[in-house]
């Protein structure tokens, strides 16, 4: 009975391996398409927007955009999205800025900041 066990534990073992060694050609398979969507415009400014979805379903949209600074200058402020399924099965979706008041990013799966708690005030 254990050797019936054992020897089906380790069939299972190998037919996962194999199932996930095939998905793992077949990901690599759909990375070397093309782009199933593309679309990028400039301007002469420097402003431009893309947009494009890869064979494997991961979207990516960007703008870059100038604003006027305080000192009668220009920046150009950056604003996109990423999504792609992740191994899980799941779809994961970051969003993310960059300009004046420095890079954010945000996203479900993403670690949360940890919120300071005021430490109580001494008693004498």
């Amino acid at each position: 009975m254990k050797i019936f066990v054992v020897l089906s534990a380790c069939v299972a073992v190998s037919l996962c391996a194999a199932i996930q060694e095939d998905d793992k050609s077949a990901l690599a398979a759909l990375r070397q398409l093309p782009a199933l969507e593309h679309e990028e415009v400039h301007d002469d400014l420097g402003q431009y927007s893309l947009h494009y979805v890869t064979a494997e379903g991961t979207r990516v949209s960007e703008r870059g955009r100038l604003i006027p600074t305080e000192d009668g200058g220009q920046v150009l402020i950056t604003e996109g999205e990423v999504s792609y399924v992740g191994g899980d099965g799941k779809t994961y979706t970051t969003k993310y800025t960059a300009g004046l008041d420095g890079y954010k990013v945000e996203g479900d799966h993403l670690p949360k900041p940890v919120e300071l708690v005021p430490a109580p005030a001494a008693s004498s």
